[in-house]
């Protein structure tokens, strides 16, 4: 299977789910499908994704001490990548069939692997995170489900903590149907009207074999 026609596949499915007014449930539907194959999930890069690693290594991030979440974790290798960096890691996903791949592809992992819903995340979470990643799981979500993300992802940060953000960007959003749907400006300063601060942002065209307009927006408590 091609790049292009698993995310065609990603796209029906979303579609399919959503006009049973499920908008979760093609995740775990399309990491079970897969049955172990990388090449059916368009967003399993088999990498720490780039955007990640470049601010890793170019601000020295020192993980030693600090916790670290990753938001929507697919098949691992972002977790993987702040565990090498030495944080702590807590990782989770909506899709069951996700996290186990995860522990199977790093089974001497020490990333602390969860099925978690963002919307109903474990109360203990809130405020004790040092480092938040999220990376394309808000583009993932429809228009009126979407704004909703915003406010669990910054509640997850401690005080002075970081988050960094991920996503394939646009000005103006085109067919409000389409998945995953770009983030724009205007939705990711959703983040500084919930108290967060923009200390970085990104605009790069990003990725192969067909480049894409990406954001890597930093934000500090």
């Amino acid at each position: 299977m091609t790049l292009e026609e698993s995310r065609e596949r990603a796209r029906q499915l979303a579609s399919e789910h959503r006009a049973r007014g499920d908008a979760f449930g093609w995740f775990e539907r399309l990491y079970s499908e897969a049955h172990g194959n990388q090449a059916q999930v368009p967003w399993a890069d088999e990498e720490t994704n780039p955007l990640l690693a470049d601010w890793l290594k170019r601000e020295a991030i020192d993980g030693r001490g600090k916790r670290a979440l990753v938001v929507g974790s697919g098949l691992g290798d972002d977790a993987e990548g702040l565990a090498r960096a030495g944080f702590r890691v807590t990782a989770f996903d909506l899709a069951p069939t996700a996290i186990e791949w995860c522990k199977r592809r790093f089974p001497k992992t020490a990333v602390d692997y969860r099925v978690a819903d963002l919307f109903a995340t474990p109360p203990e979470w809130r405020g004790a995170f040092d480092l938040v990643f999220e990376c394309y799981t808000i583009q993932a979500l429809p228009l009126g489900i979407r704004e909703r993300a915003f406010a669990p992802i910054a509640d997850f940060l401690a005080p002075g903590g970081t988050l960094v953000v991920v996503a394939r960007g646009t000005d103006l959003h085109g067919d409000p149907n389409e998945l995953p749907l770009p983030l724009t400006p205007a939705e990711l300063a959703r983040f500084d009207a919930l108290g967060l601060r923009q200390v970085d942002f990104l605009d790069v065209m990003e990725g192969t074999p067909v480049p894409l307009r990406r954001f890597r927006a930093i934000y500090r408590r």
